[in-house]
C-alpha cells in the first residue's frame, strides 16, 4: 500500500534524509568501524576491543565502571567484549576493594597483542589521513571529542523524561 506523500510531509522526510546528525554519525561510524577491521585483520582483535585493552594498559588495574564510561561504552557492548577479552586470556578480571567492584588487568598475553597490533593502528592512523586529508582528518578528530555535551540533560527535557533517562543509565 504506498500513501501519497503531501509537499509538506516530502520536504520534513528530505530534510531527515538529508540532515539527521544521529543517522550521519551512525552510517560514518560504521565505515570507520569496517575500515578499521580491514586493518586489524589477522591480530585476532576488533577495534573496540583493542581500544580496551589500550585503556586498560594505561590505567591498569581499572575498575570496570570507569573504564567503560571513559570509553563511551554502553554496559551490554563493553561487558560483552570484556568477556571476548577475558576468555581468549587477554585480560583477567578481578574484585576490588569494594566486594561490588572489578577490576580489569591485562594479562601477559594481553599486553603481547596490544603491542603487536599498534602497528597495525598505526597504519589505519595514516590510512586515514591520506583518505580525508589532514585537516580534514583533523577537524574530525576534534568535532568527535564533543560528544560529552550530549550527555549535559537538556534544559526543556522534563522531570519525568529526566527520571526516565536517568532510570535507563543505572
Amino acid at each position: 500500500m504506498n500513501v501519497e506523500l503531501d509537499a509538506k510531509e516530502r520536504g520534513a522526510l528530505l530534510n531527515i534524509a538529508e540532515s539527521c546528525l544521529c543517522s550521519k554519525t551512525r552510517k560514518a561510524a560504521r565505515a570507520v568501524t569496517r575500515f578499521y577491521d580491514r586493518h586489524f585483520a589477522g591480530t585476532g582483535l576488533e577495534p573496540a576491543q583493542f581500544t580496551i585493552l589500550v585503556g586498560v594498559r594505561l590505567t591498569e588495574p581499572v575498575p570496570t565502571a570507569r573504564l567503560a564510561e571513559q570509553l563511551g561504552l554502553d554496559r551490554t557492548t563493553f561487558t560483552r567484549n570484556l568477556g571476548v577479552l577475558e576468555r581468549d586470556g587477554l585480560v583477567t578480571v578481578e574484585r576490588g576493594d569494594d566486594a561490588r567492584q572489578r577490576l580489569i588487568s591485562l594479562t601477559a598475553e594481553g599486553r603481547r597483542r596490544l603491542k603487536a597490533a599498534l602497528p597495525r593502528w598505526e597504519q589505519a592512523q595514516q590510512a586515514a589521513i591520506s583518505a580525508l586529508g589532514k585537516q580534514n582528518f583533523s577537524d574530525l578528530s576534534a568535532a568527535l571529542s564533543l560528544p560529552a555535551e550530549f550527555n549535559k540533560p537538556d534544559r526543556n527535557e522534563s522531570k519525568h523524561e529526566k527520571s526516565k533517562h536517568q532510570q535507563s543509565n543505572s
